[in-house]
Formats: structure tokens, C-alpha cells, sequence
């Protein structure tokens, strides 16, 4: 008995010891993986190395160096292929059209790495593409802890201090170089609350008022506005002062038509405005040295003429819609190509 008892007690011990062993062995493991995500963050926000080689390297496979630049900063929606870069390019071959969109990202994104881009194509002309629907809530993330996954808001809490976790989300969920539109809900099926896009109603579950609290520039959205702004000034500052600059703002599908809109409330969102000439266009348009392009009046006009410029189940443009945005901002930019 005795015997017995004292080989309990020793193996309570040894149970007690290692125990002890691998809570250091956590606690070091997780100080090491910190300290290394901090470099990496670190490393990330002051692009130590081009974090969106693959991106740029995929879009830009026939890029030469013996024409003039034009850079295009923005979304999936100028990371389209056959997009309106790319008809760009094909209508104005003397020019060499570069494009720097990163699917999925905004205006912080493209602080990173445009003094990157910048300096390794001088550029004649800068057109920075803006999206209405998400560009703000990717800078302010709208967190709710009722609506949304527990992850998801852990995530989107912890982005706002660690800005390299949008990298690896990328990367994991293989949105890596060039923008597939076969993988989104684009077929010709008829609009469905189902068959829609489910980060679009992600956000919305996260904030219903998201987009009409962009249009509206709410308060709720005061820091993102202010730091949209500032990449912008940023911009006007690395760029020489010759060289023109256009804010291309694609509105959110809810402005453009009344369906469009009532689609938009079915998907459990609340009414935007249809107003034109919104306040967060005119906090933009404050900024010295640059052209702020809203193509919204154009777009009502052609979806009055009976052409669909969004996918009925996302919220992203058509091949259609891609084409008239290049017919706009050929347009808007005559005088350049003089």
C-alpha cells in the first residue's frame, strides 16, 4: 500500500512537471510567434518587400518601358480582365497603361505600395479607382458580435492593429493574382436572395446602414473618411505636380437604379440615397491637384437605355458595365490623350 501510494505521488509529480514544461514551452512558443508577426507587420506597412508582386506581375505580363505611364490604382474592379485598364491599353497603344489593382483592397493598400510603383514607372497620368461599397468598412471595419461568426469578428477587430492578417486572408482563400469572375455568382440566373454574393450580405449583416452612412458620410464613418483622405493627399504628394490625377468613385449598385435599390433592401440592407453628388465625393474633391470622376449619371443613363451594368447576383460590374466605364473615362480624359 504504501509502495502504491508513493508511486501515485510521483507520478502526480511528474504529471505536475510536465505540465509545468509545456506551459513554457506554450508561453515561449507564443512570444517567438508574436515578436515574429510584429516584424512581419512591420515589414508590411513599410513594404519592405513587395508584398503584391504576384498581383502586379499577373496583370501586367506585356508591360514595356519605352511609352509614357499610365498608372491605375484600385479593386477587382480594375484587376478585371478585359477590363477597362485593358481597353484602355488596347485603344491607346502609345501609352503604356500599368495596372496596380489589388483585388479586395482599398485605399490603404494602395498607400503601400505606391511610392513602389511610382518610382519604377513615372508616371504621365494617375487614375486611382474607388468603390463605394466597401472601401470605407475595409478601413473601419463594422464589427457585431450578435450578427456575425465569432472568428469574423475577432478577425476584423484584430486587422485593425495588424494590417498583414488582409495578406494572409488573401492568400488562404485564394485570391492571389488574377481576378476570376467565373468565381463569383455571375451567371445569368435571375437575382435571388439566396444566389447572392454572401460577402455582400455579410456586410450588411455586420452594418445594414453601410452604405447609405458612406454615401452620407456619418459620423459612424468619420476615421475611415479621414484616412481615405489622407492616402489621397499622400498620393497628390508623391506623384510630381505635372502630372494629372482622377478619382475614379464606381458607385454602389443600389444608386444607380430604383431596382437595383429595392434589390438591395431585399438582401436586408436599408434604402441608399440616390443622391448624385454626395458629401464624402465633395470631402474628396477638397483635395488640391486632383479630378474626382463619378460616373453615376452616366450609369443611369445607360441602364435606362436597357443596359445592365451589375451582375444580378453581385456586386460587381458586367462585361458590359466594364466597357461603358471605358467609354466614360476615354471620355472624361480627351484632353489627355492629345
Amino acid at each position: 500500500m504504501l509502495i502504491s501510494f508513493r508511486e501515485e505521488c510521483n507520478n502526480a509529480m511528474n504529471w505536475k512537471t510536465t505540465g509545468k514544461k509545456i506551459w513554457k514551452r506554450t508561453w515561449q512558443l507564443s512570444i517567438v510567434l508574436f515578436l515574429m508577426l510584429c516584424i512581419l507587420e512591420i515589414s508590411y506597412r513599410y513594404q519592405w518587400i513587395d508584398f503584391y508582386k504576384l498581383e502586379f506581375r499577373a496583370l501586367n505580363k506585356k508591360a514595356s518601358v519605352d511609352k509614357p505611364n499610365i498608372l491605375v490604382f484600385g479593386d477587382s474592379f480594375t484587376a478585371h480582365p478585359n477590363g477597362y485598364a485593358d481597353q484602355l491599353q488596347k485603344e491607346h497603344q502609345n501609352f503604356n497603361v500599368v495596372n496596380c489593382a489589388i483585388p479586395g483592397t482599398g485605399p490603404y493598400e494602395m498607400e503601400l505600395i505606391a511610392s513602389r510603383r511610382i518610382a519604377d514607372f513615372p508616371p504621365k497620368c494617375v487614375i486611382y479607382q474607388m468603390y463605394l461599397g466597401n472601401d470605407l468598412i475595409d478601413i473601419s471595419p463594422q464589427t457585431n458580435w450578435s450578427n456575425l461568426s465569432f472568428k469574423r469578428n475577432v478577425y476584423w477587430t484584430s486587422k485593425q492593429y495588424f494590417q498583414i492578417f488582409n495578406l494572409f486572408s488573401r492568400r488562404i482563400s485564394g485570391i492571389q493574382t488574377d481576378f476570376d469572375p467565373s468565381k463569383l455568382k455571375q451567371d445569368e440566373e435571375p437575382f435571388s436572395t439566396k444566389s447572392y454574393s454572401p460577402r455582400t450580405k455579410m456586410l450588411i449583416q455586420a452594418n445594414p446602414d453601410y452604405v447609405q452612412q458612406s454615401v452620407m458620410s456619418h459620423s459612424n464613418f468619420e476615421k475611415a473618411i479621414a484616412s481615405c483622405k489622407a492616402s489621397i493627399h499622400y498620393l497628390r504628394e508623391i506623384v510630381p505636380k505635372s502630372t494629372p490625377i482622377y478619382i475614379v468613385m464606381i458607385p454602389h449598385f443600389s444608386q444607380v437604379s430604383n431596382e437595383y435599390n429595392e434589390r438591395y433592401q431585399q438582401l436586408g440592407a436599408s434604402k441608399t440615397s440616390m443622391r448624385a453628388n454626395y458629401p464624402l465625393l465633395k470631402e474628396i474633391s477638397k483635395i488640391k491637384g486632383v479630378k474626382v470622376l463619378n460616373p453615376i449619371t452616366f450609369f443611369r443613363e445607360k441602364e435606362k437605355e436597357g443596359v445592365q451594368l451589375y451582375f444580378n447576383n453581385d456586386p460587381h460590374l458586367t462585361e458590359n458595365g466594364q466597357t461603358e466605364l471605358f467609354y466614360y473615362l476615354n471620355g472624361q480624359l480627351k484632353n489627355f490623350w492629345k
